[in-house]
């Protein structure tokens, strides 16, 4: 398997040099002309168009492209080798995550250097193949180290176009010594994102590269079609394939039925990419039926490199990944609760963070935000006099000065909502928008978890409907988990007394991720990008390159 992935993943080369002095690596690491400005501008001069014949031809001054040379001389010096990558195994592996650089999309300087390697691979330079391998593996060590501050940048705003640092002394010892142990395999498996290293993740690759070089034909209906129904041919059969591409497998049948059994693979399709498991074809189902697999790679690879921003400790947190509107609560490596959630909407989007849980707030009013306050409830006002009352919504004299004012001595169709004096507190009880719990987790985007009196959004497939803030749909099953870390129950501190807090023993750390895509049971699962993050990052990489 692994002698055909790398057939598969793109090629590298290698520059060799000859009649150096070699130096230490901490002398190599501060000399100061080695990539101090290596940027953007010389991406393109790797690869140099030849616009009237349609081919691109390599550039053989090795200044030009390796980016770390007098460290690859010691790396070779240390190691008496004419190459070091030799090995099938130890050359998949390198493929693999350089692959995953290239088709995540975000770095201009990756995938043009991807693409120059390749072109040595096939070329046959082994040579020139082992040692610019070896420089790249440098320049990925700079970048994995560099990760955990700038991917977020990285994988959802910006290009990953700037110099990296050199890897530090430190680093390239600990590559040498894996090579001399003969532990290079281990070592450079090490560096792979953590959704890389997860079970079947290799194979999902794999299966996708294949299904990508396939012709497709798109699958259309008119209407919804469900069980009992019978299909023209050509759809039947085109539907047929394309399950199969998401390896949901069915005999079809001559007299296209749609019986129990594509009922079943339907929902099981449908439970792949968080959609309604009900087993109706509709827009939604279609949209993921026709996603292409070259689409579905690019999806696999971006969210393997955003896995590394994600905790990977299951000892005591709680994970919140909005594209799958869904929570989840580990405590001592165990998952004790997990729910659906709402998340926010396009115009107001709940926003990636990292926060703790501190406390259990029971029947908690709610001090309604200004941007909320601007503009959606004071417009509603405006129509209707009577709505502050509905919703038994207080206005209060301000932050510091809790003096009610009456709403009636107000005449709110003078009112500019912008500069409106006051602040408004929605009252505890069955309407208040927070519901019976408030999940308080302090952060100053003022972001938490709290029940809703609304749960039937809860049975929409896309829940992103809130302002912002997370709601919880069994925030009375969370809340009892909760209380028995400290030993309690609802019933022990239930109360009708407004903003009852209970302190947690311990805090609790709040992660609110984006992952549209990431394995589970050794399977791909899918989600929709909700807030076109990926789409936005993909545009970015096309524009990058057509740039250049």
């Amino acid at each position: 398997m692994r002698n055909w992935l790398l057939s598969l993943c793109v090629g590298l080369f290698s520059l060799a040099t000859t009649g150096l002095t070699v130096a230490a690596p901490d002398q190599l690491v501060s000399n100061s002309t080695e990539l101090t400005s290596y940027s953007v501008k010389h991406i393109k001069p790797i690869l140099q168009q030849d616009n009237t014949k349609g081919s691109t031809e390599l550039i053989d001054n090795t200044q030009d492209v390796l980016l770390y040379p007098s460290l690859v001389d010691y790396l070779y010096s240390r190691l008496d080798a004419e190459r070091i990558w030799s090995g099938n195994e130890l050359n998949a592996q390198l493929n693999l995550q350089l692959d995953m650089m290239k088709l995540a999309g975000f770095s201009p300087l990756f995938q043009s250097r991807v693409e120059l390697l390749q072109q040595y691979y096939q070329q046959g330079e082994m040579d020139r193949y082992d040692r610019v391998a070896s420089d790249t593996f440098l320049l990925y060590l700079s970048y994995v180290a560099a990760s955990q501050e700038l991917g977020k940048e990285w994988y959802f705003t910006t290009d990953l176009i700037e110099p990296l640092p050199r890897p530090s002394a430190t680093e390239v010892d600990l590559m040498v010594k894996a090579f001399e142990a003969q532990d290079a395999l281990a070592y450079i498996t090490s560096f792979a994102s953590p959704m890389l290293q997860q079970d079947g993740f290799e194979n999902a690759y794999i299966d996708l590269v294949s299904k990508s070089q396939m012709t497709k034909i798109e699958y259309q209906q008119v209407g919804l079609t469900r069980l009992g129904d019978t299909l023209p041919q050509e759809a039947y059969l085109i539907l047929i394939e394309r399950l199969s591409e998401s390896n949901v497998f069915i005999t079809a049948r001559e007299d296209r039925y749609f019986d129990e059994l594509l009922d079943l693979a339907i929902r099981e399709f449908q439970t792949i990419y968080g959609l309604n498991d009900d087993g109706i074809i509709g827009p939604n189902t279609i949209e993921w039926l026709n996603k292409s697999a070259s689409d579905k790679l690019r999806i696999l690879a971006l969210n393997s490199e955003r896995s590394r921003l994600w905790p990977q400790q299951r000892e005591n947190i709680i994970v919140v990944n909005v594209p799958n509107f869904q929570l989840e609560y580990w405590d001592e490596g165990e998952e004790r609760f997990e729910s659906r959630v709402i998340v926010g909407r396009a115009s107001r989007q709940t926003p990636l963070l990292e926060t703790k849980m501190d406390s259990l707030i029971l029947n908690p009013t709610w001090n309604v935000p200004w941007k909320i306050m601007v503009k959606d409830i004071i417009p509603k006002v405006k129509q209707n006099p009577t709505y502050l009352f509905s919703q038994r919504i207080e206005i209060l004299e301000g932050w510091n000065n809790q003096a009610r004012i009456d709403p009636t001595m107000i005449d709110w169709q003078e009112v500019n909502a912008r500069r409106f004096p006051y602040r408004m507190r929605q009252q505890a009880g069955e309407l208040n928008a927070l519901g019976q719990y408030k999940f308080n987790t302090p952060n100053a985007q003022a972001i938490f978890l709290h029940d809703t009196p609304s749960k039937h959004l809860f049975d929409e497939s896309l829940r992103a409907f809130s302002s912002g803030c997370v709601r919880v749909e069994h925030a009375d099953q969370f809340a009892q988990v909760l209380l028995e870390a400290q030993g309690k129950t609802l019933e022990d501190v239930a109360t009708d007394r407004p903003n009852k807090a209970i302190a947690l023993k311990q805090r609790i750390p709040v992660h609110i991720i984006y992952q549209t895509a990431w394995m589970s049971d050794g399977k791909a699962h899918f989600r929709g990008d909700v807030y076109q993050y990926d789409a936005k990052r993909e545009s970015m990489n096309s524009a990058a390159f057509s740039k250049n």
